[in-house]
């Protein structure tokens, strides 16, 4: 039985209590946040050990692993410190904020101990788009688009002061909210070879500092050509959109649901963790780390991140 400290719980550290709810081998044991009012809803709902330093609690040799749910600019020494004191790591997105944390924390040992929350990869829908994709039912893949449209609006980055930063954030639409969107090109299509990007703030002009629209155009391996569209603009927030054009026919992953030639082939669960539109593969997730040994590694994030990083730089050399 693994004993877990989240750290962080805001938005997404209750997400992860709630999954650790059902997982056979751990138990939230300690929250660890700065916030006195959330850590006492942690200790409220768990009876969980209570800590508002991050270096006396991974001095706590009982706690096993740390789900790390902080802030980007907290990621990277968080997990260095963490792999450092003996600790596993569950990670949220993205890994870390910049390219030089990233290149700097594959180095580092016992990078093979950290956990990357990907879970988006491991919706019913996902899954079933990768079986096809594997099996070459459908022929060569032709092209690939991403399309992302939600809402984030002045209340939302005024209700945490590192939002919308590009100290503290790192960026915006594409590093927070669309990462996992981008994602689906990398661990359904392949390896980005190449990307051209561009980046705009239509509707939060004067609130933040970085984008709150993406759009890109990506050379993938074996020729495949991809188009990404994100964006915080939108009035609502849409289930993403993921099409794949191939040589026999078309799948698209849209409306938390896979069709492929006009066949609906798979469905997304109802949500019971986090929001409808993320899809619901936190528990999953968490579940395949601690009840089944299987995860995805900062190796198995490489490409995604790089392919953030790489879109940056695009957009901002301009």
């Amino acid at each position: 039985m693994k004993n877990v400290c989240i750290v962080g719980y805001g938005a997404i550290g209750p997400v992860h209590a709630k999954a650790l709810e059902v997982v056979e081998h751990a138990k939230l044991y300690a929250v660890c946040d700065i916030d006195a009012g959330k850590r006492a809803l942690c200790k409220e709902k768990y009876d969980v050990l209570e800590y508002d330093d991050f270096d006396i609690m991974l001095q706590n040799k009982d706690i096993d692993t740390v789900h790390i749910c902080t802030p980007h600019y907290l990621h990277f020494e968080m997990i260095k410190k963490a792999l450092a004191a003996g600790k596993d790591v569950v990670v949220e997105k993205p890994v870390t904020m910049t390219r030089e944390e990233f290149e700097t924390l594959q180095g580092l040992q016992g990078v093979e101990r950290v956990c990357v929350v990907l879970q988006n990869r491991l919706n019913p829908c996902v899954q079933k788009l990768k079986e096809i994709l594997e099996s070459g039912e459908l022929g060569a893949v032709k092209a690939a688009k991403g399309i992302l449209t939600w809402h984030r609006d002045k209340a939302y980055y005024e209700g945490g002061a590192w939002r919308g930063k590009w100290a503290t954030e790192g960026g915006g639409a594409l590093i927070n909210q669309a990462v996992h969107t981008l994602d689906y090109f990398c661990y359904l299509i392949g390896d980005v070879k190449n990307v051209k990007a561009n980046m705009s703030n239509y509707s939060l002009e004067g609130v933040i500092e970085v984008e709150d629209t993406v759009t890109a155009y990506l050379e993938l391996e074996d020729g495949v050509k991809g188009i990404f569209f994100a964006t915080n603009a939108y009035a609502e927030n849409s289930a993403p959109f993921f099409e794949v054009s191939f040589e026999k026919g078309t799948a698209r992953y849209m409306d938390k649901k896979l069709w492929v030639n006009g066949t609906l082939l798979e469905e997304d669960k109802a949500p019971s963790t986090g929001k409808a539109y993320w899809g619901n593969s936190h528990t999953t997730l968490l579940r395949k780390y601690y009840d089944e040994h299987k995860y995805f590694t900062v190796a198995d994030a490489r490409e995604t991140m790089e392919t953030v990083f790489a879109m940056y730089e695009s957009a901002l050399q301009k």
